[in-house]
């Protein structure tokens, strides 16, 4: 691989960050608020494989569900522990 194929991939790379970057459902301070929350309540009581824990968080936080959940979904958080799990990951990898 030369310089201009690293460049390349570096600004490929770059773009799906950014891509990633606009399709997060809310700010990177309450990203961090959620996932710290429900990871410390899964932590705490265990996951029931449901997004109680998630529910629970935007109910309190009046945050709109569906664009959480979905984007949630799409990242492998189909349940609380998946939340923390896979889908917290993606969004550290990536903010």
């Amino acid at each position: 691989m030369d310089e201009s194929d690293r460049e390349r991939k570096r600004q490929w790379k770059a773009q799906q960050r950014e891509v990633a970057r606009a399709s997060f459902p809310m700010s990177d301070a309450l990203m961090e608020a959620f996932f710290d929350s429900v990871e410390s309540s899964v932590s705490d009581s265990g996951c029931d494989h449901t997004l109680r824990f998630t529910g629970q968080w935007i109910t309190a936080n009046q945050q709109p569900k569906e664009p959480l959940i979905h984007w949630l979904e799409e990242n492998g958080g189909f349940c609380d522990c998946e939340v923390v799990a896979n889908a917290r990951d993606h969004w550290e990898q990536n903010r």
